[in-house]
């Protein structure tokens, strides 16, 4: 007879313990009910990142048959939901670009040094979602930093033709930028990331014209500016502003309810159980 009330009590104390740890669990991804079916969201990052970084290999040595098939392994995990929870839709987004350029150049069969650059860009952009403030972009502070460093330089130069030095410099602190672009989409501010793309894109306007239209004052306000952005994009997380994350998708928990409706249906059987018990406590014996 006691059966009837010890068992459903179980029952009842193993779902109420489940659904709070579900509900409490679930305000972050990583908390997430979702790690229950699958192999688990760090694992899957794990996975994009060794794929970003064999891709990069594949590429860097020129291995189209590898390269093209850790291409395909990274558009599976770029089309996994979960993933996508982390960092920004900006970021997942360049990564898909990036993903098409590699997949139109293999098919095109074109050089692999043109199609080099975007696999960089995979690259950083995986490992920033691993490693968040120990990723490979912050190392770009420095070089880009000395880029600026490099640019003012050739444009304050009084020998030979400054305009044409200044651009071949800013040449390579546009590629420089652009490696980093996703991985500051992800880990950094993504507003301040096309910011400084844009400025970068206005510099080499004013450089492009005619030597004797070209403001001085334009050029050092620009270059002024390029360097202020960059020290805005590396700011520490804490003087930096909100740093953006996309939401985790609002899908439905059925879990969550079927813990939930487990505990109020094990709970009633344990009332109901302690009742029938109070009015017979010894049960009804067989003769």
């Amino acid at each position: 007879m006691k059966s009837r009330i010890i068992i459903p009590f179980i029952v009842c104390l193993c779902m109420a313990m489940g659904t709070a740890g579900v509900v409490w669990g679930g305000a972050s991804p990583e908390g997430s009910y979702a790690f229950l079916f699958s192999s688990g969201p760090y694992h899957q990052l794990e996975r994009m990142d060794e794929t970003a970084t064999a891709l990069y290999t594949a590429a860097y040595t020129n291995n189209r048959q590898a390269a093209f098939a850790e291409l395909q392994r990274l558009n599976k995990l770029l089309d996994n939901k979960m993933l996508r929870s982390y960092g920004s839709a900006d970021g997942w987004s360049a990564m898909e670009h990036d993903a098409a350029a590699v997949e139109r150049a293999l098919s095109s069969g074109v050089k692999h040094s043109l199609w080099l650059e975007h696999t960089v860009r995979l690259r950083m952009g995986a490992d920033a979602l691993m490693n968040g403030k120990a990723a490979l972009w912050h190392q770009y502070k420095a070089l880009l930093t000395h880029d600026v460093n490099t640019l003012k330089q050739a444009w304050k130069r009084q020998a030979g033709d400054p305009v044409a030095a200044a651009r071949a410099t800013l040449q390579g602190l546009s590629e420089h930028a652009a490696r980093i672009e996703t991985a500051a989409m992800f880990a950094g501010d993504p507003i301040r990331m096309r910011e400084l793309m844009e400025r970068i894109a206005y510099a080499g306007r004013l450089l492009e014209g005619k030597q004797s239209t070209v403001s001085k004052t334009e050029v050092d306000q620009s270059l002024d500016a390029i360097r202020l952005v960059i020290n805005r994009i590396f700011l520490e997380d804490k003087q930096a502003a909100a740093v953006p994350a996309i939401a985790p998708p609002g899908i439905g928990q059925p879990l969550k309810w079927a813990l939930l409706l487990g505990t109020i249906i094990s709970g009633v059987l344990t009332w109901t159980g302690w009742r029938k018990y109070k009015a017979r406590p010894y049960g009804v014996k067989k003769l």
